[in-house]
């Protein structure tokens, strides 16, 4: 028989992934974008708008994970396990 898949890991994977392929969109249409109507110059600015918001975007992620285990190790203590 085979395995059944694992769907949370599969469901992580794909989020994951959507979102890495989202800002690499970002970066390269929006950049290209800015590039192409108003120059390097602005382009760079663009560019470094972006990838502030992506950190933003990635500290607010890092934030969640962490009350996420935080709370996950605090329910383990409560139960005793």
């Amino acid at each position: 028989m085979r395995d059944r898949p694992d769907l949370h890991r599969h469901r992580e994977r794909t989020d994951r992934n959507l979102l890495l392929g989202f800002f690499a969109l970002l970066f390269l249409v929006g950049g290209g974008l800015i590039w192409l109507f108003y120059g390097s110059g602005a382009a760079a600015l663009g560019v470094g708008c972006i990838a502030a918001g992506a950190a933003l975007a990635g500290l607010a992620v890092l934030i969640m994970l962490g009350l996420q285990w935080a709370s996950d190790w605090l329910e383990r203590r409560s139960l005793g396990e």
